[in-house]
């Protein structure tokens, strides 16, 4: 299998709109208003992500296996989730992120550049879970 850059931004640019549809579509459907805020913050910071993204897409050849489905092993939302349920899901969710965009930079280790954005990625990722959990250890 040949895979580009661009298949790989590709599947990481699916990844955030997902993340952001996730968390963005509970948002009206939640009646706690501190749940609702937490998607509310939790999506804009997927669509910070996808905005990066897209604006990264060029096209060089990798043939790598790269870990994907780790969004979907987070868990789902449904409406009647309490704010910390949320908050579980969303550091499940982030550390998925962060696996992939990690092995997308080991992918680019021999390319520095390429590397540092992925890394950049995966720590972005990671301190988003802090962020999370922090806000979960305080619900």
């Amino acid at each position: 299998m040949h895979l580009t850059v661009n298949d790989i931004l590709d599947v990481a640019i699916k990844s955030e709109e997902s993340s952001f549809q996730f968390y963005n579509g509970m948002v009206g459907k939640v009646k706690d208003d501190e749940t609702a805020k937490i998607l509310k913050k939790l999506a804009q910071d997927e669509k910070d992500h996808l905005e990066y993204l897209l604006w990264l897409k060029s096209g060089e050849p990798i043939n790598e296996q790269v870990y994907f489905d780790g969004l979907e092993e987070a868990g789902e939302l449904n409406p009647a989730m309490t704010p910390k349920e949320v908050l579980a899901v969303a550091v499940a969710r982030e550390g998925a992120a962060a696996k992939m965009y990690r092995q997308m930079a080991d992918i680019f280790k021999a390319n520095p550049d390429k590397y540092f954005i992925f890394e950049r990625m995966a720590r972005e990722e990671d301190h988003h879970a802090e962020a999370v959990t922090q806000m979960l250890e305080q619900v």
